[in-house]
C-alpha cells in the first residue's frame, strides 16, 4: 500500500504562531496527494491565497524517517493509514516558525 492510488485531500488548516505574535494570520487551505513518479512519495500544497503558499514533498524514505521519529510501530501500510487518517481530521495544524526579513513568513 501507499499514497499512489489516494484521492486527494483537502481541509483548512489551523495556522498558529509557534511564538508570540502580534501579525494575524488568514485561514489556510491544504491539498495532500500521492506523487505520480513516486506513488510512495506525498505532495503537500499549503495556502492562504494571499500571499502564503507552502510546498512541501516528502519521499519514502523522509516519511519513514518521520514514522521513527514519531515512534509509530507497525508496517509501512499502517502508518499510510495512520497519515491519512490524520490529514482527514479536523486537528490539522500548520505552526509557522517566523517572519523574514522581506516581510513574509
Amino acid at each position: 500500500m501507499d499514497f499512489g492510488d489516494m484521492t486527494p485531500i483537502f481541509g483548512e488548516v489551523e495556522a498558529v504562531w509557534s511564538a508570540p505574535s502580534t501579525t494575524p494570520l488568514e485561514p489556510f487551505l491544504f491539498r495532500v496527494h500521492g506523487l505520480q513518479n513516486d506513488p510512495s512519495g506525498l505532495r503537500i500544497i499549503v495556502t492562504d491565497f494571499q500571499s502564503n503558499t507552502f510546498e512541501a514533498i516528502r519521499t519514502r524514505h523522509q516519511l519513514e524517517d518521520m514514522k521513527d521519529n514519531i515512534g509509530i510501530g507497525g508496517n509501512w501500510s499502517e502508518f499510510v493509514d495512520y497519515i491519512r487518517a490524520s490529514v482527514k481530521s479536523e486537528d490539522v495544524k500548520l505552526i509557522l516558525e517566523g517572519q523574514s526579513e522581506s516581510g513574509g513568513n
